[in-house]
């Protein structure tokens, strides 16, 4: 059995990236603020292969080096969908 590697690269919000990482939709309606509701968890469900502690540490790091917004948010999305909100802090 071969065991797979998987890497994540935090960049700090204090570096511009030359294109962001979560596009925002351009309309502010009903149907797209849903769209990106659904989008978030979609992308959360690619944390799926990280272990749990690992998610965690991940989150706060995250938080401790103030990354954006919408990378916290998918990390607290994963979080939430495994339903360790207790463990977040």
């Amino acid at each position: 059995m071969s065991r797979s590697s998987y890497s994540l690269r935090l960049v700090s919000s204090e570096k511009k990236a030359s294109r962001p990482l979560f596009s925002e939709p351009q309309d502010a309606d009903t149907s797209s603020n849903m769209f990106s509701a659904r989008s978030l968890s979609d992308k959360a469900l690619l944390l799926r292969p990280l272990k749990d502690e690992h998610l965690l540490e991940v989150y706060r790091e995250a938080k401790k080096m103030n990354l954006s917004s919408e990378f916290i948010e998918l990390l607290e999305e994963a979080i939430e969908m495994r339903e360790l909100g207790r463990l977040k802090a």
